[in-house]
């Protein structure tokens, strides 16, 4: 039983930070999660803007790997599975960068991806 609320308290510090992450967002004008289509041209346009280097900091490192560092470590002091402060310290950041860089690479690679067209432009024979 002691997992299981190590887990939901990792789950509950994960989901907070989120929360707290998208109003700092929004306290500087980016919309962190919209639905409305005319919203997210716009919001499309602003990341473009942003660049790629910005956009994995802000959106990957900064908030789902930030997210995600937090729910493991909680999860693991709350277990008292941590040998101690500068352990979790250095599992928050390992996880936060990595995870992060790896969400925030593959948004942007998605996000941003050129069509190919169909049949492929392929430059003239010579």
């Amino acid at each position: 039983m002691h997992w299981f609320i190590s887990i939901v308290g990792g789950i509950v510090v994960g989901l907070a930070w989120l929360a707290i992450w998208a109003l700092l967002l929004r306290a500087f004008g980016i919309v962190a999660f919209s639905i409305q289509a005319e919203e997210s041209v716009r919001r499309r346009e602003r990341i473009k803007q942003m660049g790629k280097f910005r956009y994995i900091l802000i959106f990957g490192v900064a908030g789902y790997g930030l997210m995600f560092g937090l729910a493991m470590t909680v999860a693991g002091v709350l277990d008292h599975d941590s040998p101690g402060v500068g352990f979790s310290i250095v599992k928050l950041l390992f996880l936060s960068v990595l995870v992060g860089c790896f969400h925030g690479v593959r948004t942007w690679n998605q996000a941003f991806r050129d069509p190919v067209p169909f049949p492929p432009a392929y430059p003239p024979q010579k």
